[in-house]
């Protein structure tokens, strides 16, 4: 118990440790005391290469980083609790695999700031792993992202002004570390484990 109560608090520092860090760079470039701009991810040009690492960092507006924020909260803390031993990996490869993929292949002549690819990158890890790993507490934690943002879908029809190229490669990041880690850390469940049948299919009803 203590234990756990210890882990819930060191992923609560985690979460808002890194909200803390997009709000200061938001208020820095708000009050003008540092010009952001040039770390954002410029597709197909030398320049920007470095937004692969800090272009999720930076928000246009108060407004698009606020959009953010929640489910940024919401979705990290469920990655940090349920795959506390993959976690960091998945969080490094979405941030990386999506970067690169939106410097390759989005026009060049556009410029993508904002967390959001991450986020779907969690969303789409979370919602995969239920599919992959076919276990209860996966599909439960599958079920309850889709449900509640499930809405983000429509992230990925070309909009003006939003970078739905961030969305596309950042969900299809999370499917591919989901893919490669499905037997990985799977989630602590409460209670005997129940055995698994390798053949069966988890939209398939049990028997009683």
């Amino acid at each position: 118990m203590k234990s756990e109560k210890s882990s819930f608090w060191r992923n609560i520092i985690l979460v808002f440790g890194l909200l803390s860090v997009l709000w200061i760079v938001q208020i820095i470039q708000y009050f003008g005391l540092y010009d952001f701009a040039g770390y954002g991810n410029w597709p197909r040009h030398i320049e920007g290469l470095k937004g692969i690492i800090f272009s999720p960092f930076i928000h246009g507006s108060f407004d698009h980083l606020a959009s953010n924020t929640l489910p940024m909260m919401v979705l990290l803390m469920v990655l940090l609790s349920a795959y506390p031993g993959i976690a960091l990996p998945v969080l490094v490869f979405v941030h990386l695999t999506s970067g690169i993929l939106v410097w390759l292949f989005a026009p060049p002549d556009t410029v993508h700031i904002g967390i959001s690819g991450i986020i779907y990158g969690i969303a789409a890890f979370l919602i995969a792993s239920g599919i992959f790993r076919k276990d209860r507490t996966s599909i439960t934690i599958a079920i309850f992202v889709g449900l509640i943002y499930g809405s983000m879908i429509w992230g990925f029809i070309p909009q003006p002004g939003i970078s739905w190229q961030s969305h596309l490669y950042g969900a299809v990041s999370g499917l591919i570390i989901a893919y490669i880690l499905r037997k990985n850390d799977l989630p602590q469940t409460t209670g005997e484990p129940e055995p698994v049948d390798e053949d069966r299919h988890f939209f398939d009803v049990a028997e009683k």
